[in-house]
């Protein structure tokens, strides 16, 4: 019986990372770090890509009008990572545009299984650091816009 109890207790323990989220802290707070430089914006501008990227396909099912403008806030932050990326690192538009869209689609896939582990925990896909960075690059996309630099 003890036997029993102890290969339960390890099992939980050892399974409990299984379920580990992939990102453990929002763009938000990533965001009001001191010294943030080129870098960092660079990673919020792709995080924010893969978040809205992921939020697109889901929408696209659902409404295919919805589905195209998240589309397009994640095309034109994906431009302005491109444009940073490019000049911070010396090469072309084309190379920084490749480099962003394979950071894209692994935020994306990250984003995916992290929404489908929130629904797993609480019926929700968007919620927990999903929702709050679905909503951080919402307002990111709109200030940036209002701003000129979209």
């Amino acid at each position: 019986m003890k036997r029993l109890l102890g290969i339960v207790v390890l099992s939980l323990f050892f399974n409990g990372n299984a379920y580990s989220l992939n990102f453990n802290q929002k763009i938000s707070k990533y965001a009001e770090e001191p010294n943030m430089g080129v870098t960092s914006l660079i990673y919020i501008l792709n995080r924010c890509t893969g978040i809205l990227t992921y939020n697109s396909i889901m929408m696209f099912k659902e409404n295919t009008d919805v589905g195209l403008h998240y589309n397009l806030m994640s095309s034109s932050l994906m431009h302005l990572a491109s444009k940073y990326y490019s000049k911070h690192n010396n090469v072309s538009f084309d190379v920084a545009l490749e480099v962003n869209s394979k950071r894209m689609m692994q935020l994306d896939e990250y984003y995916r299984q992290d929404a489908k582990e929130m629904f797993l925990k609480n019926g929700h896909y968007l919620t927990g650091i999903v929702g709050d960075d679905l909503k951080f690059c919402e307002d990111l996309h709109e200030d940036l816009k209002k701003r000129g630099l979209m």
